[in-house]
């Protein structure tokens, strides 16, 4: 067995510097619509809900070109483990389903969607500020964060 590989001794007090590591960073810009681009999915469970999450990133305004924004929506059920590129099962009716169709236009398969359709095209969103956490608690205004609250069209042509 390496040294590598053996357990640290506990610690006898908390390190000054403490242990927890924060996990990314929220992105805070201002409401209205932006031009974004895709990168990817996710699936999560949060609070006992199964999610799907997907990942933009800004391309206009140029002030926050760059930064990145989530669309998180509700799912019936995960069919995997949480994961990048996760198995889920989507509602018929749900807004994942009714904003993948205005973006993409209508899947191939009806059983199946695929964000990869998402691909070099730039979308226009809608982003609001969360002002409150998941019990409708008021956060403190160091806590706000945005998010995309829906995703509108798709702009014409590929010149970016």
């Amino acid at each position: 067995m390496k040294d590598d590989d053996r357990e640290a001794p506990p610690l006898d007090e908390e390190p000054e510097e403490g242990s927890g590591v924060v996990d990314g960073d929220t992105v805070l810009v201002p409401e209205g619509e932006y031009e974004l681009r895709y990168v990817d999915f996710e699936t999560a469970d949060y609070f006992g809900k199964p999610k799907v999450i997907v990942h933009f990133s800004i391309i206009e305004p140029d002030d926050y070109a760059g930064s990145p924004i989530n669309r998180f929506y509700n799912v019936k059920t995960l069919t995997g483990p949480p994961q990048r590129f996760g198995k889920y099962r989507a509602k018929p009716c749900g807004n994942l389903i009714r904003e993948f169709k205005r973006i993409a236009g209508r899947a191939n398969r009806l059983d199946r969607i695929s964000f990869k359709r998402f691909r070099d095209l730039r979308i226009i969103a809608e982003v609001r500020t969360v002002q409150r956490d998941y019990l409708r608690e008021p956060l403190h205004e160091d806590d706000y964060y945005s998010r995309i609250s829906r995703l509108i069209r798709v702009l014409p042509g590929d010149d970016w």
